[in-house]
């Protein structure tokens, strides 16, 4: 049975709450004048009078709780019907935001302030009303969610496998609530990439020891049931291991320390603890090959240490372009070079022409600089006729002779 002390510190902490805006609230407007309206209304109590009685006794010594309760209970009555503890009763949401604000006002002003602040917090986590957790020391992930997992398949989230999205929020949930330290003194050195892959569901939920160059680091948006849960943000990191080669381990963590930020290509010596949580399928960027996805073990923890800074260098991540500037100078100095080239062969060209016409014109000039078509056609007739006289001559003397 709850020990009534406790009972009556939580019916006060949400009843300051509950009752607070009756007391603030402007008062219901009738038709009588506020100096004729009574100041305590038997037959029909106004909640800012009745919420202020519960409040004020509250302080009374000796019987001051008693008096809050039985106000309280009064104001419940069918018969009065002020107020109802069914509606900001009824979830774990509703009653952790009453006791939270009542834990904020309801000490203000004690002496013992620090003591009833430690003992309402101890009696909301015994009520429910939250949960108290000590995030120096790494919690076992209840065997119920480690059930749930299923290897060599990747995250398909809620809509597709409610048990496994519940279990991930759970690893997720918890290794945001467990602080770096814990999980870097609580994690096992034994347990290898090999171990993860070849026995998953053996080594489910140990807090393991993941060190080696981190080549990629991305920034993902988190699901909705985390950002409830108070998860904000989420990171995924791929971690190679000079011994396993090509085969990166992925990592999950909810925050980031101060000195690194998301990339899509550098390498960073790191060293990250966190809970095993499965044999993660994904699909590389190779879509190339015959069968483009892989597996490899999924942690999920609370953040990384950065041993080493990058390893690359500005002037290594700029190589290539400067490998490309002189091959792209000497292309251009190559095609600049033909095309002046071609240029000068056809003027070459052109001038050789030139000066032949220029030439060929010199030498066709005298012949016909003194032409007479008159007299050309006259002396063409005269040795025409010379000819042919010629010709009959030779015929007579020589019959079978022909020209």
């Amino acid at each position: 049975m709850a020990n009534p002390f406790k009972a009556c510190k939580i019916t006060l902490i949400s009843a300051f709450l509950l009752l607070f805006p009756h007391i603030l609230s402007p008062q219901k407007s009738y038709s009588q004048d506020i100096e004729t309206v009574p100041l305590f209304q038997l037959f029909q109590p106004e909640p800012s009078y009745l919420a202020t009685l519960c409040i004020g006794s509250g302080t009374s010594p000796g019987i001051g709780i008693l008096g809050t309760l039985s106000t309280l209970v009064s104001g419940d009555d069918t018969g009065f019907n002020l107020w109802s503890f069914s509606t900001p009763l009824s979830s774990r949401k509703e009653k952790t935001m009453l006791a939270t604000c009542g834990l904020i006002l309801f000490p203000a002003g004690s002496p013992t302030i620090g003591i009833e602040s430690i003992e309402l917090l101890k009696i909301g986590d015994e009520e429910d009303f939250w949960s108290l957790v000590n995030s120096n020391v790494v919690r076992p992930i209840p065997e119920e969610f480690l059930e749930r997992v299923k290897d060599e398949k990747p995250i398909l989230g809620a809509t597709y496998d409610d048990l496994e999205a519940s279990a991930y929020f759970q690893f997720v949930l918890m290794a945001y609530q467990t602080s770096e330290e814990a999980f870097a003194q609580s994690a096992r050195k034994d347990l290898t990439f090999s171990d993860l892959m070849t026995k998953p569901k053996t080594n489910r939920g140990e807090v393991v020891e993941i060190k080696g160059r981190l080549r990629r680091l991305r920034k993902i948006t988190p699901p909705s049931a985390l950002i409830n849960l108070g998860v904000s943000e989420l990171y995924e990191g791929w971690v190679f291991q000079d011994i396993y080669g090509p085969n990166p381990v992925c990592i999950l963590m909810t925050q980031l320390p101060d000195n690194i930020q998301p990339f899509e290509k550098d390498d960073f010596l790191i060293e990250f603890q966190g809970y095993f949580f499965k044999k993660y399928r994904y699909k590389t960027a190779n879509t190339e090959s015959q069968n483009p996805w892989k597996d490899t073990p999924l942690v999920i923890g609370k953040t990384l240490k950065v041993t080493r800074g990058s390893l690359i260098t500005p002037e290594e991540t700029t190589s290539w372009a400067k490998g490309l500037l002189p091959l792209f100078v000497g292309f251009l100095a190559i095609v600049i070079s033909v095309v002046v080239g071609l240029v000068i062969w056809f003027l070459r060209g052109d001038q050789k022409i030139s000066t032949r016409l220029r030439n060929r014109k010199i030498e066709i000039d005298p012949i016909f600089k003194d032409y007479d078509p008159n007299i050309g056609n006259q002396n063409g007739l005269a040795s025409s006729k010379i000819l042919e006289s010629e010709s009959n001559a030779k015929n007579s003397r020589f019959p079978n002779y022909r020209i």
